[in-house]
């Protein structure tokens, strides 16, 4: 099968983006939406009915357009149809012509094999796009280089604008970037949906001491006190503490390739508490006079 031309797939991400654009709440005129696609309005038009024959609903509230949300009691049989085989091949070498190094492309192509809902499919290609975001906003953080987030999109001043940033860190989901925005000098969060492109500056870092994370919580809980604790560990419990509690990690070891263990100060008891109570018989507390005490008074709860 011949791949896309780049005009034809710069339509179809086109299309990706003016759903991301007409979903939630807030709608859009359909004036600013051709300003924000770089098109005229009657092309926008048009895309409106490419949408519904594909199963959207858009409706028009006070001039502003937006996608109305599936009733989830509607049958399968209705207009929100599924994939064909040829529609998901196609959409297949769309996506493979992106190039490597898309973080999120492997698990779109596996998902595309099934055959996903129209709604949901476009979600997760537009969202494959957003990779080629995280893989550039990552070379910004690891060159120490300013980034342009382009056509940012501010959902509280619903408006859209280019912002000159310095990223420093993801949120863990990578739904988010921590960065310093250049024109107030002062940290914030973008949300990586809402970028419309992002362009690598020749800019180094010129803020690098203002640069801060927030606190990932231990466990759940964030604080200034700590509470010593070491614990011995089950293979069992050593490897749940990993997948649900990474921020532990730091704080977990093994000793004689089968002894594996907690040692750490964490700010609060309850977190890691009640993952110890959660696991009878598979953690005992070493050391942690706090925290021995604090189960005790638990079980005791539980009696009654």
């Amino acid at each position: 099968m011949a791949k896309s031309s780049p005009i034809e797939q710069q339509k179809i991400l086109r299309v990706f983006k003016l759903i991301n654009l007409l979903q939630g709440n807030i709608g859009k005129t359909v004036h600013r939406l051709a300003e924000l696609l770089e098109t005229d309005e009657r092309t926008v038009y048009r895309y409106f009915k490419l949408l519904e024959a594909l199963g959207f609903v858009v409706v028009k509230e006070f001039s502003k357009y937006k996608i109305q949300e599936r009733p989830e009691y509607l049958p399968e049989s209705s207009t929100y149809s599924t994939f064909s085989q040829e529609e998901s091949q196609w959409l297949q070498t769309l996506i493979e012509s992106q190039g490597k190094g898309n973080l999120l492309k492997d698990s779109i192509l596996q998902k595309l094999q099934l055959k996903s809902e129209v709604k949901t499919g476009t979600d997760l290609l537009f969202k494959a796009n957003l990779g080629r975001f995280v893989d550039l906003i990552g070379q910004g953080m690891a060159a120490k280089k300013q980034i342009w987030l382009k056509e940012y999109y501010s959902l509280s001043s619903d408006t859209v604008s280019d912002r000159l940033v310095e990223p420093v860190g993801f949120s863990q989901d990578y739904e988010n970037i921590h960065a310093l925005e250049v024109e107030s000098k002062s940290m914030k969060v973008f949300k990586i949906e809402r970028i419309g492109d992002v362009v690598l500056s020749s800019n180094p870092w010129s803020f690098e001491k203002k640069h801060e994370l927030p606190e990932q919580p231990l466990f759940g809980f964030s604080g200034k006190r700590e509470f010593y604790v070491k614990l011995k560990l089950s293979k069992k419990a050593f490897q749940l503490m990993q997948e649900e509690h990474p921020n532990a990690r730091p704080f977990m070891g093994v000793k004689n390739r089968n002894q594996y263990f907690f040692e750490g100060n964490i700010p609060q008891l309850p977190g890691l508490g009640r993952f110890i109570l959660g696991l009878p018989g598979e953690i005992k507390v070493e050391e942690g006079e706090e925290m021995k005490a604090y189960l005790k008074e638990q079980l005791e709860k539980g009696l009654f």
